[in-house]
């Protein structure tokens, strides 16, 4: 089975730490998993699996340079808004939890169940 590496942004907040516990949870295919914050919480940790990760600095360039398969987004819509892009410019699928991309026509609100093949945009 293939495993991604995974980044949460907004991995210190409670959101970002919910979406750790439900990973671990249902024991998601991880290779690696990036915990990234501001620069105020960068060098932090969080826990995954047992394990203290040191939470990274959010910058427009960490998806390339952690070869992110997957950005999952709970930092608030302006975070979003900025680096989601760069995170879909390094190759990752990204998963918004905020409103911000909500209503544009060209990122498609997916529902597993109903579109699946609607990620590939």
């Amino acid at each position: 089975m293939r495993k991604y590496n995974v980044a949460v942004v907004g991995a210190t907040g409670a959101v970002g730490e919910e979406m750790l516990r439900v990973m671990q949870e249902f024991d998601f295919p991880v290779a690696k998993v990036v915990p990234m914050a501001s620069a105020r919480s960068a060098g932090g940790h969080v826990t995954y699996n047992g394990e203290e990760i040191v939470v990274k600095e959010l910058t427009e360039t960490i998806f390339e340079e952690e070869e992110i398969d997957i950005a999952l987004f709970s930092a608030g819509g302006s975070v979003s808004a900025h680096f989601a892009p760069f995170a879909a410019e390094a190759g990752a699928v990204v998963i918004d939890n905020t409103s911000h991309f909500r209503m544009d026509p060209e990122v498609p609100l997916v529902v597993p169940e109903v579109n699946p093949e609607d990620i590939a945009r």
